[in-house]
């Protein structure tokens, strides 16, 4: 019997992120890594080379014209999508784009016209929906098992020497978009206002203290909390919490007291075992799901539905409601 052909995936962007990607796809047997591009001088060949990728190029543009490619991953800086998706819309090629789906709502409605026009997939990268115990949260929800929501409170807290790595965003776009979007997917109602309130403490360039709270059409009230500010000596890289309070119950999520510590002469450390933990030289956890889910929704010619470009561009306009709250000291109205 023939072997069938692999699916044959690019990915845009050698980053840290980027490569835990090459990583996920690696270990799915029907896909084929073809090529990574980044626009950082020696990055994309030396991903290349290490992960052994056979074609790797500093344009997106160049990848993107691949005759042979089916899809890509877009995991570029937050305000850089616009251009790779466009690009691979427009070769027509399937695309993942990693969360925010964009820094500005007119670049995430551009994005999403560009796949319609081109009748691509456009599925957002947020990962959470795939994880474990946020989605048999959400099954809990929907089976009706748990009642309905009265309140959310979501905490997404990260280390000093993590926010290095993440200045060039506000924290709502970095981080806290993560618990906007699961608060949507959790309450199924359009935002009626949102107050949002920023700190700067380290004097980076932006905010590295964000609390946010939400006010949806249907009555529930939301919370997002976000700091950078966690001791890196800590070894708590994820101080994350979700407190779903319902009227027949209360769900909770603990990412601090997941079951797994370790300490040894370097201190306490407690490793990720659920977004993306490396094993085995692949990527496991919520990451490893997302990318099968999208090269499933690839192979069979579906859209997706677990996660929608829609739904992505919602949780970017409630974003940045909040960042303009923020700023200006005022609530803002998001319903017309």
């Amino acid at each position: 019997m023939a072997e069938a052909a692999k699916l044959k995936v690019g990915v845009i962007g050698a980053g840290l992120w980027g490569t835990a990607h090459i990583l996920g796809y690696r270990a799915l047997p029907y896909v084929e890594l073809t090529a990574v591009a980044d626009s950082s001088p020696g990055r994309a060949r030396t991903a290349a080379q290490k992960h052994g990728i056979p074609q790797w190029f500093e344009n997106y543009e160049d990848l993107c014209a691949l005759a042979e490619l089916d899809a890509v991953s877009v995991v570029t800086p937050e305000a850089e999508h616009l251009g790779p998706v466009r690009a691979a819309a427009e070769a027509g090629k399937h695309i993942l784009v990693e969360k925010p789906i964009a820094s500005d709502v007119s670049d995430a409605k551009a994005m999403i016209d560009a796949a319609s026009r081109a009748g691509v997939i456009l599925m957002p990268g947020h990962i959470l929906r795939f994880e474990t115990r946020y989605a048999l949260v959400k099954q809990r929800l929907e089976c009706g098992l748990l009642g309905g929501i009265v309140t959310i409170q979501a905490r997404r807290n990260r280390t000093r020497e993590t926010r290095k790595k993440y200045d060039r965003a506000h924290p709502v776009f970095a981080a806290a978009i993560h618990d906007i979007d699961i608060l949507l997917w959790y309450v199924g109602s359009k935002v009626r206002r949102v107050r949002g309130y920023h700190r700067n403490v380290a004097g980076n360039a932006t905010p590295d203290v964000f609390w946010g709270i939400l006010e949806f059409e249907n009555g529930v009230l939301g919370s997002v909390e976000c700091t950078w500010l966690t001791p890196d000596a800590a070894g708590i890289p994820s101080d994350d919490i979700l407190h779903v309070i319902t009227d027949k119950g209360v769900a909770a999520i603990d990412f601090v007291h997941a079951g797994l510590s370790i300490w040894n002469d370097s201190g306490f450390e407690i490793p990720d075992a659920a977004i993306a933990p490396e094993l085995h030289g692949h990527i496991e956890g919520a990451l490893a799901a997302e990318l099968a889910y999208f090269t499933s929704c690839v192979l069979e010619g579906r859209h997706p539905t677990v996660i929608t470009a829609a739904e992505a561009l919602e949780s970017l306009r409630v974003a940045t409601a909040l960042v303009q709250s923020a700023q200006t000291g005022a609530e803002v109205e998001l319903l017309d």
